[in-house]
Parts: C-alpha cells; sequence; structure tokens
C-alpha cells in the first residue's frame, strides 16, 4: 500500500496592517481684497476674492470673485459657517 502525501495546510500570510490615514491638511476660507480689475468700459473697480485654501492660502476649488464688499463678507462668513472652517479675512473696504 503507498502512502499518500500528506498535505499540509499552510498559514495564510499575515496581512499587513495599514498606516493610520495622514491628517487631513488644514483648510480654511479666505477673504481678501480688494483688487484693482477693468469693467467693459475700462473703468478700474475693486473685486474682492473668497475661496477655500490650503495654509499656504492656495485655492483647493472655486475662487468667487465679488464685487462688493458687503456680499463678499456675507458670502464669506456664510462659507465658513456651512463648512466649519475658520474664516481668514485679509479684506478692506475699497
Amino acid at each position: 500500500m503507498k502512502k499518500s502525501a500528506a498535505t499540509t495546510a499552510t498559514k495564510p500570510a499575515p496581512t499587513p496592517t495599514p498606516a493610520p490615514a495622514p491628517a487631513p491638511a488644514w483648510t480654511g476660507v479666505y477673504f481678501d481684497g480688494p483688487e484693482a480689475e477693468q469693467d467693459r468700459e475700462g473703468e478700474e473697480i475693486p473685486v474682492w476674492h473668497v475661496y477655500v485654501g490650503t495654509e499656504e492660502a492656495e485655492p483647493v476649488s472655486r475662487v468667487y470673485r465679488v464685487f462688493s464688499f458687503t456680499k463678499a463678507q456675507s458670502l464669506a462668513q456664510a462659507m465658513s459657517k456651512d463648512r466649519r472652517l475658520e474664516l481668514v479675512a485679509e479684506a478692506m473696504p475699497a
């Protein structure tokens, strides 16, 4: 009688524990301006910018161009509240 080859069960290789996810980068709502731009007639007009940006103030999404300080301020405050982000307000009225 022949001996059958013994089958040995092998243990599965241990799966490496995934490294913890890096902490999300800081973002905040930036409100700056005014910057001088020209309208269609060539007249100089003030423009304020509102956006979500990185710690280095680099935009991470859309940059809103607003032609009124009061409206830009309201937008920045609403974005900060809605997104629960710090507001970095460096804008001044024209």
